[in-house]
């Protein structure tokens, strides 16, 4: 995704915890703001998932991802807190250790 489609659709949402639901709100976000989602044949180019802990269902993930389409303009790149961490260069990537803070309770 180039940064401009990012930023456009807001980046990811800040209200999704643990895991479940956050790909599908972003699906929501490229369709909202009529971007074309094009997925290479698997002959020429192949997705696979990052190692990485994996985190405990979040049972409201459902409850979140039906209010996806209101806030699409509000929740995302422009209201995130964090703390950057650390910052290691690669030849064909950046990684980025940043902090987002606490689960809230709501």
């Amino acid at each position: 995704m180039r940064r401009e489609h990012y930023l456009l659709v807001n980046g990811y949402s800040t209200n999704y915890w643990g895991w479940g639901g956050e790909d599908d709100d972003m699906f929501k976000r490229i369709i909202n703001k009529q971007l074309i989602l094009d997925r290479p044949p698997a002959s020429l180019a192949r997705y696979k998932m990052l190692k990485h802990v994996h985190q405990k269902l979040n049972p409201s993930r459902m409850k979140v991802l039906r209010t996806a389409h209101n806030r699409i303009d509000s929740d995302g790149v422009n209201n995130v807190i964090y703390t950057l961490l650390n910052i290691s260069s690669y030849h064909l990537y950046t990684h980025m250790l940043i902090d987002v803070g606490q689960q809230p309770t709501s």
